[in-house]
């Protein structure tokens, strides 16, 4: 045959073998595909497909057809069997007599003769995939040239199709990545507990990547703790930490390289620092990486398997350094927030301290007023509780700004030093609202807390529900304080006494049902 007509040949080989195999979507589609094809099409006893796996280095059947289909599954280790030899080669081999090669495995165990061609699968790229394989041992069969055609077509389309279905599930992968990633991002913008980020975190992970389970460690007097687990684990692991606290330096958590970055452990059994009861529990691979927000040693965010070995990706390091990196942002984010508000607490403490100290206050009564206010708050469903907390912190604030002769007068107050203490609620908004963390409830609590529900109060003479349900809350909660309160011109009224005059004052000053949902409030203790 001339070499036009053999290149012939082997075009329409593969159109056939193209037509036969681009249509298929899955892997394993196509190898069961390729196998079945080349056995019903030749007359080869057993048709082998074999895919390499550089991790392992090893050549993993994936599928079979004819006398060996039973040992789909099997793995050949770096350079036993021929397969080898075309994987080395990068080109077909072919030989006319197995038994007589001893490099050949003979997958049923006993060296018989016959034929052998093993031909390579390249990607698109031309990186070898694998091996397809067809050979006449154990039966009767031949393997004719032009079924040489015919198989070395098969691989070259199916190394091509696989090679597209891989890209395919690589763009997915990586675009469910992305989804992942970005959810997570959304979540931990929103989580206000360190624990709860490391639970998202986690959950993202367990989605990405192969292990079984994942943890956040955390440093706590001289020992390492899982504060947070997740995933399939054995139901007694997360109690060995009790039972076997694990202490700086000591197992995986103590590696010296830990804090440098990512650290990988194959088989934790022969990691030289394993804890034995770890070891026992059946823990076998683990990665690692610090977290180190700001700086300063927070913990230690962990993926592990357990029973059998994941071998090391650098997709997987790479999405834990991802998510371990997300999560150091939320929390130095939230580490800022809560030094924000520390500091925010500090100063409204000292607000109060500084009122008191003017004696416009009685000692403790905005401590006071704050928590009952949020508890009546609570109580009634309102939904800006930190709001409500913060406009009784300065509530009386516009009083600073008024002389000392009308705080401090002994006696009652003439008509216009009334006038001007009427004045504060507007004054104490005109102070406060330039600040922007203030919710708008505070600052309707500061203006509206001396308005009276029949209208007669100040600074508006707003009557009933046109005063701000927030200010109504408060001013029952201030009222009450106040009458348990001793002040320079009268004495502190008894519990029993307040309460009676809280009835008194529903309908008139006060709102009835906040009246009456405080003082149910007050009874339950």
């Amino acid at each position: 045959m001339t070499p036009e007509a053999l290149e012939l040949r082997r075009l329409e080989a593969l159109v056939q073998a193209w037509r036969l195999l681009a249509p298929l979507e899955r892997p394993e589609e196509v190898y069961r595909t390729v196998v079945e094809t080349a056995k019903a099409s030749t007359r080869a006893v057993s048709v082998l497909l074999f895919l390499y796996r550089p991790q392992e280095e090893a050549l993993e059947l994936v599928a079979a057809a004819g006398l060996n289909r039973d040992k789909v599954g099997l793995r050949l280790p770096r350079n036993q069997g021929i397969s080898w030899e075309v994987l080395r080669k990068g080109e077909p081999v072919y030989l006319a007599d197995v038994s007589r090669d001893p490099r050949v495995v003979f997958l049923s165990g006993k060296r018989q003769p016959g034929a052998y061609l093993g031909v390579p699968l390249r990607d698109a790229g031309g990186r070898i995939l694998g091996v397809l394989s067809m050979d006449t041992t154990g039966g009767v069969g031949e393997i004719r040239p032009e079924e040489r055609f015919w198989i070395q077509a098969l691989a070259e389309a199916a190394g091509v199709v696989l090679s597209r279905i891989e890209a395919l599930e690589r763009a997915r992968a990586e675009a469910e990545r992305a989804q992942a990633l970005l959810d997570l991002s959304l979540a931990l913008e929103s989580a206000r507990e360190p624990f709860t980020m490391a639970q998202e975190a986690l959950d993202t992970l367990l989605r990405l990547t192969p292990y079984h389970a994942g943890a956040l460690y955390l440093f706590q007097e001289g020992t390492v703790r899982p504060a947070v687990i997740s995933g399939r684990y054995p139901s007694g692991f997360p109690r060995l930490y009790e039972e076997h606290p694990i202490r700086f330096g000591e197992g995986l958590l103590g590696h010296p390289r830990l804090w440098e970055g990512p650290v990988y452990v194959e088989d934790y059994a022969r990691f030289p620092g394993a804890l034995k009861p770890f070891a026992e529990s059946g823990l076998k691979s683990a990665l690692l990486v610090p977290l180190k927000p700001e700086g300063r040693r927070y913990g230690v965010l962990a993926l592990g398997s357990f029973g059998e070995g994941v071998p090391y990706r650098p997709e997987d390091e790479g999405v834990l350094k991802l998510v371990a990196k997300r999560l150091e942002e939320a929390l130095e984010r939230l580490f800022a927030l809560h030094t924000l508000r520390a500091t925010r607490e500090a100063a409204l403490k000292a607000l109060s301290r500084v009122l008191e100290y003017r004696d416009l206050e009685t000692k403790g009564h905005t401590d006071r007023v704050a928590e009952l206010s949020v508890r009546l708050g609570q109580a009634l469903g309102f939904s800006d509780l930190e709001g409500l907390r913060l406009g009784a912190y300065f509530h009386d604030l516009g009083k600073l700004a008024l002389p000392d002769e009308i705080l401090r007068k002994p006696a009652a107050l003439s008509t216009g030093e009334w006038r001007v203490v009427k004045t504060h609620p507007e004054v104490g908004l005109e102070i406060l609202k330039s600040l922007p963390f203030l919710p708008q409830a505070a600052l309707h609590v500061v203006l509206y807390h001396h308005e009276r529900w029949d209208g007669s109060g100040y600074p508006r003479g707003l009557k009933g529900e046109e005063i701000p349900l927030e200010a109504r809350i408060f001013a029952v909660v201030d009222v009450y304080d106040a009458l348990l309160s001793e002040r320079p011109y009268k004495r502190a009224w008894t519990p029993e006494e307040a309460k009676k005059e809280l009835r008194a004052q529903a309908g008139r000053s006060l709102d009835p049902e906040v009246v009456e949902a405080f003082l149910g409030l007050l009874e339950d203790g």
